[in-house]
């Protein structure tokens, strides 16, 4: 067969002529609508149309050996098939396999019936089962469902959807998750059936570049491309794509064999064996940091896909699984590994969704750890140091809730020096599992917890809680709440540091008579319950309540057995007002109508406690295991290793009411108290928007509180007046927000802070933030600090942040990263500067655009996109 110019038909090409192995049996893939399959035959409809404005020239004869008929059309045709068409016209729920769309300068068509018109244009139908072959040539776009294939020639079979490619490019989708699209060049590809495709010679990158600067080089790839309709949850039919057809879910995986990975055309990297889900699509590598400081010397850590690494082809779908790979030259080699999943269930609903994490890390550390001004040269309690942390959330029908987590630490000082963000923000790093049915108002909690960090103050054992929020009485009259807890806990103190440079002390409530105790433990059992009388006198709404506790303790802080009686009692009130004026518009000010909402509230507590709070170690923490780390060191060099009372973390708790929580998170914190908390809450909103779209939103905001102590000696350290506060928020615009907030305790050193800012945000384009922060009591400082991330151009970001203490204390710390955007990657350099450490460091990050993950990689908190996906750059 010939097609050059003018076409002489002698028979189908054979797979000998193309010059490939033959492809694998397989059978039609046939599709059997609802109800008998032999009840009504299914149809395809065949569309033919012109490609270009040139009439393409079609003739058809009859093969006199086959006895098939064929059709051949040249200058340009477009062939679209439709399958399952009924004869009455009624189109059925589409499905992935019901349309291909043809494009080609020349195609010859092979079928056994007259029913297909050669007529340019025209429309036909025929039986499913009938056959349906095509050869195109020429500039080939052949689509289906959401994959596009482009090719210099191409032979297909309709009726098991099956075909041959020659220099062929297939682009599709890779996963709803993934804006950008997988692409697969390949010498040979065979389309076995609807879905699965083997590739000779072949490479797959998500990069549009004729010369990617990535790409997967392969000796064959076994390439299954699954496309499914996917369904809108809330109306249950098929979903839409923008309005122009049929939407569908992708799912891609390759498994391939000798690969080599090239960057810039340079081959790095090769595997024997590859299996990917190409929802992911950079192979192996997921980042790549080269840095420099003197905390940890010349740094390079990587970071690999283990599943492809393992060559799992059907990994558990919801999970990421990573393998972490670090060198540090001033401190040894790490590695660890990461492992995030999130089983979301089939259908609302149905039960076991999970989710949760494993991230564990380890390192033979040869150096010192440099935690700041005082603390630069400390030698690490074990050489071999690390992690592990977990957690999970398993969800069962009837409201049953698992939670576990696992956090093992080898020593004091590694997060704080490995993982100093995560130690100053993320929650305590505890092991325990904990059981949990919710039913309407209630909930019945199972825990236990164990402590495997000695350096630091925890409780582990076994504990059972019972909450009851909001239960109604006497005809919606009364209202009760009530938490009950039986458990027995054992409060271990921390291990004290061994290293002069590091030394600390004790907190107040872990020593009995200025020395440290070991363990506390034993039974504990309290029920605490309130009653509020709901009443509404006129606008102003009164809640009466009263309260009470009865706790026991087997141990308090000094090992003796102690029952404790709390009763309190007071009066919350709640008054709102409003006033609405549509006429307040400003084109200025973005106001269209202005609407000022107050509510003025109060609380009056009278509380009585026949023990002292003095007396309880504190089973149930109130401060993050950094904050205490901190406060150790803290008293020791402020204040001689004796922490004054007014600046005891118990009692600001006590100062600010949590005991009179039914729900409290610690039993402890309860004493005699007696408080007037009053304040305002005001709200100012105005309707912004698209004209005819317009919404209610917040103009600006500022709240005030402050509480009156009547027994100022006893409860407020002689002033009668405390814990006054603010928070003003206005938003100028819809990107432009000022905000302010601050806080004062009027006894002698007690705090004041207040803070000043303004943010500006552009999604898409950048942020800006600055703010000055003032502080006054134990602590004083002015501190001055500002950040800004900045998309300069298509090609570059720009991320900068700074901190100056205005006072003695001088500059802390700047970082600066300028990134510049290309078509696969995200390459970012920086120098970061931390005057604490005195430590300068600089660093490069390599990591793929398509699934960049770092903070850098959001611009006015917007994800940078793949390329191509918002138009042309």
């Amino acid at each position: 067969m010939t097609l050059l110019g003018t076409v002489t038909i002698v028979a189908k090409p054979t797979h000998a002529q193309l010059r490939l192995p033959a492809p694998a049996q397989v059978s039609s893939a046939q599709f059997v609508p609802g109800g008998n399959p032999t009840a009504v035959p299914n149809f395809r409809q065949i569309d033919i149309y012109q490609r270009y404005g040139v009439r393409p020239q079609v003739h058809s004869f009859v093969d006199s050996q086959t006895k098939e008929r064929v059709i051949i059309c040249e200058q340009g045709i477009n062939i679209i098939v439709q399958g399952l068409i009924p004869p009455n016209g009624q189109s059925p729920s589409l499905t992935v396999s019901d349309k291909i769309d043809i494009l080609a300068d020349r195609i010859v068509i092979w079928t056994t019936d007259e029913a297909i018109n050669p007529l340019v244009p025209s429309r036909s139908t025929q039986q499913e089962e009938a056959p349906l072959e095509f050869y195109l040539e020429g500039n080939i776009v052949f689509r289906e469902g959401n994959r596009e294939i482009r090719a210099r020639s191409m032979y297909y079979n309709v009726r098991s959807r099956s075909g041959t490619i020659l220099d062929a490019e297939a682009l599709t989708p890779a996963s709803p998750f993934y804006e950008g699209k997988v692409r697969l060049k390949a010498d040979v590809i065979q389309q076995v059936d609807s879905n699965n495709f083997q590739a000779f010679g072949a490479s797959i990158t998500s990069s549009r570049l004729g010369m990617p600067q990535y790409w997967l080089q392969s000796e064959i790839i076994s390439f299954r491309h699954d496309q499914q309709p996917r369904i809108d949850p809330r109306t249950g039919q098929l979903a839409q794509d923008h309005g122009e057809g049929i939407d569908y879910d992708n799912g891609a995986l390759a498994v391939s064999r000798n690969n080599f990975l090239y960057l810039f055309g340079v081959p790095v990297f090769y595997w024997p064996t590859i299996a990917t889900n190409l929802s992911d699509p950079f192979y192996y590598i997921n980042s790549v940091d080269i840095g420099s400081d003197s905390v940890f010397g010349t740094q390079i850590r990587t970071e690999f896909n283990l599943y492809q690494l393992l060559g799992i082809d059907e990994p558990l779908v919801g999970t990421e699984w990573d393998l972490s790979l670090d060198y540090l030259s001033e401190r040894g080699f790490g590695y660890g590994t990461t492992f995030d999943y999130d089983r979301r269930p089939a259908a609302l609903g149905e039960p076991e969704a999970a989710r949760g994490f494993l991230d564990a890390w380890a390192i033979h550390d040869g150096g010192f750890d440099n935690l700041g001004r005082g603390r630069r040269s400390l030698a690490p309690e074990n050489d071999y140091r690390g992690r592990v942390r977990a957690q999970h959330r398993q969800d069962f029908l009837a409201g049953f809730r698992l939670s576990g987590e696992v956090g093992l630490i080898s020593d004091r000082n590694f997060l704080e020096q490995y993982y100093e963000r995560e130690w100053d923000e993320k929650k305590d790093q505890i092991t325990g599992l904990e059981l949990k049915r919710l039913a309407d108002n209630r909930s019945l909690n199972f825990a236990a917890n164990v402590r495997l960090n000695d350096f630091f103050t925890q409780t582990e054992g076994p504990r059972i809680d019972h909450f009851l929020l909001g239960g109604s009485f006497l005809r919606d009259r009364l209202t009760w709440f009530q938490h009950t807890h039986i458990g027995y806990p054992r409060l271990e103190t921390a291990r004290p540091s061994t290293d002069p440079n590091d030394a600390d002390v004790p907190l107040p409530w872990e020593t009995v008579g200025g020395v440290r105790y070991d363990s506390r433990e034993g039974a504990r059992l309290a029920t605490r319950h309130e009653l509020d009388f709901p009443l509404q006198l006129g606008v102003v709404k009164l809640v009466p309540f009263v309260g009470g506790e009865v706790a026991y303790w087997d141990q308090d802080r000094f090992g003796e057995n102690v029952t404790r009686l709390l009763g309190q009692a007071g009066m919350r009130t709640s008054l709102p007002m409003s006033k609405i004026d549509p006429t307040v518009c400003s084109e200025l000010l973005n106001l269209n109508g202005l609407a000022h909402k107050i509510i003025f509230e109060s609380e009056l507590l009278v509380a009585n406690a026949d023990q002292d709070l003095e007396m309880f170690p504190l089973y149930d923490p109130i401060q993050d295991d950094s904050i205490e780390a901190f406060q150790r060191r803290f008293i020791l060099l402020d204040f001689a290793g004796t922490l004054p009372t007014r600046y005891d973390g118990r009692f600001y708790a006590l100062r600010s009411g949590t005991q009179r929580w039914v729900s409290s998170p610690t039993t402890e914190i309860a004493d005699d108290l007696t408080t007037l908390r009053s304040g305002v809450r005001q709200r100012w909103q105005t309707k912004r928007g698209l004209p005819g779209q317009l919404q209610v939103v917040d103009w600006i905001t500022l709240d005030v509180h402050g509480t009156l102590f009547p027994q100022s000696n006893r409860d407020n350290f002689g002033e009668h007046v405390g814990l006054v506060d603010y928070d003003f928020r206005w938003h100028v615009g819809d990107r432009v927000t000022l905000l302010s907030d601050g806080f004062a305790d009027f006894f002698g050193g007690g705090l004041h802070k207040v803070t000043l800012g303004g943010l500006i945000t552009r999604p898409g384009r950048g942020s800006l933030f600055v703010g000055v922060r003032s502080l006054g009591g134990p602590i004083d400082s002015k501190l001055l600090s500002a950040s800004v991330n900045y998309r300069m151009s298509h090609k570059w970001v720009a991320t900068a942040g700074a901190a100056l203490d205005l006072g003695d204390a001088g500059n802390i710390g700047q970082k600066v990263q300028f990134m510049r955007v290309g078509e696969s990657f995200l390459v970012g350099i920086g120098v970061n500067v931390d005057v604490s450490r005195a430590n300068v460091g600089a660093h490069l990050t390599i990591e793929p655009r398509i699934l960049a993950r770092s903070r850098a990689a959001r611009v006015g908190g917007v994800p940078i996109p793949p390329v191509g996906t918002k138009g042309l750059e």
